[in-house]
C-alpha cells in the first residue's frame, strides 16, 4: 500500500517559505513525490515518479494534475503497472 507523509507544509497551505509537497512510499522507499504550486489563480499538482530509477537519478516520468486526488490516482496507477511489469 502506498502511505503519504507530509512535507514542510503539515496544512493544505505552503509553509512560509511557499512550499508545500507530499512524498509517497512503498515499504519505506520513496516512490514519488507531489508538490503544490500556485499557477494563474489556481493549484496545481507536479507529480514525479521516482521508479524505476533512484530518488537522486532524474525522475522517470511527471505529469501536473489540478487535484491532490487525481495525482494520488495517477501514482497509485503507475505503481502497480510497474509491479505487474517487473514480477
Amino acid at each position: 500500500m502506498i502511505e503519504y507523509q507530509n512535507r514542510y507544509s503539515q496544512t493544505d497551505e505552503p509553509d512560509e517559505q511557499g512550499r508545500w509537497a507530499r512524498t509517497a512510499t512503498y515499504r519505506n522507499i520513496r516512490i514519488a513525490w507531489i508538490s503544490k504550486h500556485f499557477i494563474k489563480d489556481k493549484y496545481t499538482f507536479c507529480v514525479t515518479c521516482h521508479f524505476p530509477t533512484m530518488q537522486n537519478d532524474t525522475a522517470n516520468e511527471s505529469k501536473v494534475f489540478f487535484s491532490l486526488e487525481d495525482a494520488q490516482d495517477f501514482v497509485s496507477e503507475r505503481w502497480k503497472f510497474f509491479l505487474t511489469a517487473v514480477s
